[in-house]
Order: C-alpha cells, then structure tokens, then sequence
C-alpha cells in the first residue's frame, strides 16, 4: 500500500501536468487567434467603398450637409466647462 506521502506526489504531478496542459491550450489558442487577425484583419468596423450602379448620375449633389444655426439641434464643444447654474 502507498504512502500518503507518495500519494500526495503522485497528485502533486497530476495537477503539475494538468496546469502545463491548459496553459499550452490557452498559448495555443491566443497565438491562432492573433495569427487569424494578421492574416485575414481586425474584424472590427469595416470601411465600405462606394460603387456606382450603370446609369447613375455622375453629378455631385449640391445638398448641404452643414448643421443649421439652431441651438437646439447641435452642440459644439468649444472647450469651457458649464458652472451648476448653467444648463
């Protein structure tokens, strides 16, 4: 019969081989992982390019997209802080 010496070393071991067993995985996987990002790209937001469709005007539009002089619709942050009177 084993001592429990010898079977706490034979534990010991097991977990020692468990721990170097995940973290070869979790390695393993972040290297894959950054390894699918250089290859293919950030997956993040993507730039769309514009294509024009046959038959579509060529013209710029001459549509203003500058905010009106209400106060109301925008807000401009011109740097200087609102005291607690201020809304």
């Amino acid at each position: 019969m084993p001592s429990a010496q010898e079977l706490l070393a034979a534990r010991a071991r097991r977990v020692t081989a468990i721990r170097r067993r995940v973290i070869a995985a979790t390695l393993a996987s972040f290297v894959l992982c950054w390894g699918a990002v250089a290859w293919d790209g950030s997956m993040g937001a993507e730039t769309s390019t514009t294509t024009q469709t046959a038959g579509a005007e060529t013209t710029p539009s001459t549509e203003s997209t500058a905010p009106t002089d209400s106060p109301d619709t925008y807000s401009y942050d011109d740097g200087s802080s609102l005291s607690t009177s201020q809304s």
